[in-house]
């Protein structure tokens, strides 16, 4: 069907209708990019998906436990990892240096992030084969903090024998995790146990951390991030870089099985039909802004906000955060509680540096070199969601 047959579309220019739909589904890019980790259906391809279910069943522990650790978030859900296993006893993980964010993440501090995020889940998954797994970070030195962590050997993870940890009572919680970006109950207290567990496993790996409730704390927040929010929108790079990671429709979904995904009926359709371009970047001013804007407003909703600092900026200090921050959102699980991370005002490009700044001092984060590494929003959300796409584990390997 032509774009001008289609029965939702009217007599006005092609550019007009794809600005409109852009609006209508809320800018598929920023919408996914609210939070640092990409959210899945039930209506998507169940091969995308088949790394969640299939975990368990991997016989060799290193193999399980990267069957396990590819579960991990990341930003745009990039899977930003390749693991190599060709030293027996032992996992060298590289960030993938095609798999990186030069626009919104421009020194690759949420890359090494998502990093440490599979490392914790890969120590967990060993513990429960009962053998220790030591991280030793950096073997050939970080990368320089102000460039892009492009092919850096991350970690090295080295295996003990059998029968030398004891199993992780988290483990059970990494196939059920997910991150849901539904609206959340907004009255609903936090478990007090809840909120001690996430205080020790900030201690654990040396960060600071702070929760965020009730009106008078949570307001300011709540600007700040929908302000970041729009910046991200109306920069033409930022925006397009996450819309040249959207995955629209299964076929696509399926054949990459990474990014945004977008599956929804009328989004296919109507990108078939050629009126959802979203290459079309939001003008201040547009109704195309002010409805991607609405978009936003799931995203105020919450019982409260997590946040994760750490003393100083460094690649080793990325990688706890990462680490800690997987760990939490573990505990959340267990506890029936959601997490979804709100990335854009922590982001490092030149026109982010206002709200960044803003949310440090509100934050009371004031010490030399303290820096917020992680925020969600935490809390109960109001409608189901399911895992987000997965590459296999064979797509991982180094060869």
């Amino acid at each position: 069907m032509s774009a001008s047959a289609h029965p939702f579309v009217g007599r006005a220019s092609a550019a007009v209708r794809r600005r409109s739909f852009i609006g209508l589904v809320g800018g598929g890019a920023v919408l996914a990019a609210a939070g640092w980790f990409v959210g899945g259906s039930a209506e998507l391809p169940e091969d995308a998906i088949l790394p969640w279910r299939i975990a368990d069943r991997e016989a060799d522990v290193r193999r399980f436990m990267l069957a396990h650790a590819l579960l991990a978030p990341n930003p745009h859900n990039l899977q930003p990892w390749i693991a190599d296993l060709r030293e027996a006893g032992r996992i060298h993980l590289n960030c993938d240096g095609e798999r990186v964010l030069p626009e919104t993440d421009p020194f690759g501090r949420q890359i090494v992030i998502g990093c440490g995020a599979f490392l914790e889940l890969a120590v967990i998954a060993a513990a429960q084969r009962g053998v220790a797994a030591r991280v030793e970070l950096f073997p050939d030195g970080p990368p320089a903090d102000r460039e892009l962590p492009k092919g850096s050997r991350v970690a090295t993870l080295v295996l003990g024998e059998p029968g030398s940890a004891p199993a992780d009572p988290l483990f059970a919680q990494i196939v059920r995790r997910h991150t849901r970006k539904t609206a959340y109950e907004n009255n609903r207290p936090l478990p007090q146990a809840l909120v001690r567990s996430w205080a020790e496993t900030a201690t654990r790996f040396g960060l600071r951390i702070g929760v965020a409730d009730g009106a008078a704390a949570m307001d300011p927040i709540r600007r700040i991030t929908r302000e970041a929010y729009e910046i991200e929108a109306v920069t033409p790079r930022t925006w397009l870089e996450s819309a040249r990671l959207m995955r629209i429709g299964p076929d696509a979904i399926a054949a990459n099985r990474d990014g945004i995904s977008l599956n929804s009926p009328m989004v296919r359709a109507l990108h078939t039909a050629g009126l959802f371009d979203p290459m079309e970047v939001p003008v201040n001013g547009s109704k195309t802004l002010e409805r991607v804007m609405d978009r936003w407003v799931p995203f105020e909703t919450a019982s409260g906000f997590l946040w994760l600092a750490s003393p100083a900026n460094s690649r080793p200090m990325q990688v706890a955060s990462g680490r800690a921050y997987v760990r939490a959102h573990l505990l959340a699980t267990a506890a029936g509680a959601d997490m979804h991370p709100l990335s854009q005002a922590l982001q490092e490009f030149p026109e982010m540096r206002g709200p960044r700044e803003a949310l440090h001092r509100t934050l009371g984060l004031g010490a030399a070199g303290e820096t917020l590494q992680m925020l969600s929003r935490v809390g109960f959300a109001t409608e189901p969601s399911g895992p987000s796409p997965r590459r296999q584990l064979e797509s991982i390997l180094s060869t």
